[in-house]
């Protein structure tokens, strides 16, 4: 999708109420600000320029930590621009003072100016606003340190406090997609400050306040959950959740952008409403996840808030956490429904003819037809399993570790369980992948279990993985190195 711009004017009119041509177009470059109030006075809006951010690779986490220094004084100022640093640098020490959030939105500047020595927005970037994190102190000395901020500002040949005759103050742009900051520089989900970002987009998007937003959003989520089948539960990225929420920007297009507040207002909403219940309810807007980027299908980064230490972990054991979540979430069932009932919210439906209910199966981990299908024609056909007609075979057989194998085929020297995957988990690919760890547990509990019903003669334990379509490639060697036997298109013969 196009990335949305808009011109200085128009920006600036919107946003904070502050008309640029209110003499004439031609007095625009002195009527311009670097940072202005919004018309209520509840957040500070700076122009962002995309030359000076500094980007750098915080080595604890791996992620890359964007930078902007904003105040001071410039010795290099000349004209219009000493004004205007003025009035930029009083705005942002009032902003402090006053304790209102800090907001920037990516500004191009004008190149054929810039070769002038004048610095201008040729436009501002709709799409990419960001919460500001000043640093001061002995924090900020700790992250220099850590980081080497300076030496990214000097690398790019600029920052350099022999320039200023008021050195500038250091801001950290937190994405405003999923999460601010904490002042211990903890990334959590931001619901503080989303009335402020709420002022500003709005006046583009003409949508609805956060806190409306999540009102709409924990109905929605909760009727997803419960449209799940065979224990898969297939996530919602931020742009169909967007879609279902209707909420757009003036183009018509599903915006995504600033849902992260509107979910972390949900999870407030799920707190709120749950302090009677014996049992708090899993961390239900984690089935919301990014459709790019390097956590692509996981939750965004504001998920540390709930999940202290998530950020640091491999994507695997990011993937593993999140899918223990999930089966959380729909274990919980129909107690989502009483969450509703105390949030003071009526049930919401999807549009029946949606993908997600092209097939039912009741309140989260209803089993599918395609699976208790596939699961009889595996009891029924114990010649493709190694097994003979006549030796005990059940489905849905109870370990001891609490855990179920969906058929097992016992005779006196071989056991032989099989896990089955209908075609249903075509629809979420890792489900597979939790198939061939389902079959490695199964096989060491039904050993164990082996060993100790029959200690002096004990029976072989074989267990496969039976599928109603086929592998995904990416996961053969993974099954090669699990020694897991896998049979595919099991019951299409």
């Amino acid at each position: 999708m196009e990335e949305r711009t808009a011109r200085p004017h128009d920006f600036w009119l919107e946003t904070c109420g502050v008309d640029t041509y209110h003499r004439s177009s031609g007095h625009a470059r002195l009527d311009t600000p670097w940072n202005a109030f919004t018309s209520r006075g509840t957040a500070l809006v700076c122009t962002l320029w995309t030359d000076l951010i500094v980007d750098v690779i915080d080595p604890d986490s791996g992620r890359v930590r964007r930078f902007i220094k904003m105040g001071g004084r410039s010795k290099s100022w000349q004209g219009v621009a000493v004004q205007h640093g003025r009035e930029a640098q009083a705005n942002l020490e009032r902003a402090i003072e006053l304790k209102v959030p800090v907001i920037g939105y990516e500004a191009e500047p004008d190149r054929a100016a810039l070769e002038r020595n004048i610095r201008s927005v040729k436009h501002f970037y709709l799409d990419r606003p960001h919460q500001l994190k000043g640093w001061i102190g002995l924090r900020l000395m700790d992250l220099e340190e850590r980081l080497q901020i300076e030496e990214a500002f000097k690398n790019r040949g600029f920052g350099k406090k022999s320039e200023y005759s008021i050195p500038p103050k250091l801001f950290e742009l937190i994405d405003e997609l999923d999460e601010t900051s904490t002042d211990n520089g903890e990334e959590t989900e931001g619901e503080e400050d989303a009335n402020e970002v709420d002022e500003i987009s709005r006046a583009f998007e003409g949508n609805l306040s956060t806190d409306e937003y999540a009102r709409l959003a924990l109905p929605l989520l909760i009727e997803h959950v419960s449209q799940q089948i065979d224990d898969i539960l297939v996530p919602l990225t931020y742009q169909r959740l967007a879609e279902l929420l209707g909420r757009r920007n003036r183009h018509g297009v599903a915006w995504a952008r600033g849902l992260g507040h509107v979910l972390g207002r949900v999870t407030a909403l799920i707190d709120d409403a749950s302090r009677l219940l014996p049992e708090k309810p899993p961390y239900l807007t984690s089935v919301v996840v990014l459709s790019n980027g390097p956590d692509v299908g996981l939750p965004d980064r504001g998920v540390s808030g709930r999940w202290p230490g998530y950020q640091t972990l491999s994507r695997e054991d990011k993937r593993a956490k999140v899918n223990l979540e999930y089966q959380r979430i729909l274990q919980f069932g129909s107690r989502w429904n009483e969450v509703l009932q105390l949030a003071g919210l009526r049930r919401a439906s999807f549009n029946e003819e949606d993908e997600i209910h092209t097939s039912r199966g009741g309140w989260g981990g209803g089993e599918s037809e395609d699976h208790k299908a596939l699961k009889h024609f595996v009891h029924d056909h114990p010649e493709l399993f190694g097994a003979a007609s006549d030796w005990f075979a059940q489905e849905e057989f109870a370990l001891r570790s609490g855990d179920e194998v969906d058929v097992v085929f016992k005779s006196e020297h071989v056991w032989i369980g099989v896990e089955v995957k209908s075609k249903i988990s075509d629809r979420l690919l890792s489900d597979y992948e939790r198939g061939l760890y389902q079959v490695v547990k199964y096989r060491s509990v039904l050993e164990a279990q082996a060993l100790v019903d029959h200690p002096t003669n004990t029976p072989e334990v074989r267990v496969m993985l039976a599928l109603q379509s086929k592998l995904p490639r990416t996961l053969r060697d993974l099954a090669l190195k699990l020694k897991v036997a896998v049979l595919e298109r099991v019951g299409q013969q």
